[in-house]
């Protein structure tokens, strides 16, 4: 069963980002991000890593960026790496619940079940904040 996390993983943060709007700024970042999703939808997950990068250079503060490249280098078993972008993200956008359920996820890999619950729960509160607030 852990074996598959990382690539169960990827499939719901490929679809998480293909659901959400591309970056708010550039239009470079978006056309980097969604070219990136395309990779990760062949498995080419170097060359997505290096349109996530990109997309972070262009933009500068990408929350979604770097939560997207956590999730490659989760998949690629980096999960310090991981840890360090999902943590960055949240620290550009801290109401962005992919962030916190990305990294929730990489600490069930690494056996750290209590931080992974506190991460999930952080990811519920806000995704049921943002959907109360659009009501």
């Amino acid at each position: 069963m852990k074996n598959k996390f990382p690539s169960l993983f990827l499939g719901i943060i490929a679809f998480t980002l293909a659901t959400t709007s591309g970056c708010d700024n550039a239009e470079i970042s978006k056309n980097a991000l969604l070219s990136a999703g395309t990779k990760v939808g062949n498995g080419v997950l170097q060359g997505s890593m290096s349109e996530f990068s990109k997309a972070i250079e262009e933009e500068k503060i990408s929350a979604k960026g770097y939560a997207g490249r956590g999730a490659i280098k989760y998949t690629l078993k980096d999960t310090d790496g991981a840890i360090a972008d999902f943590t960055k993200a949240m620290e550009i956008d801290p109401k962005y619940s992919p962030a916190y359920s990305g990294r929730a996820w990489v600490k069930i890999s690494n056996g750290d079940i209590q931080g992974a619950t506190v991460d999930f729960i952080t990811a519920g509160k806000l995704m049921l904040l943002a959907t109360l607030s659009k009501e």
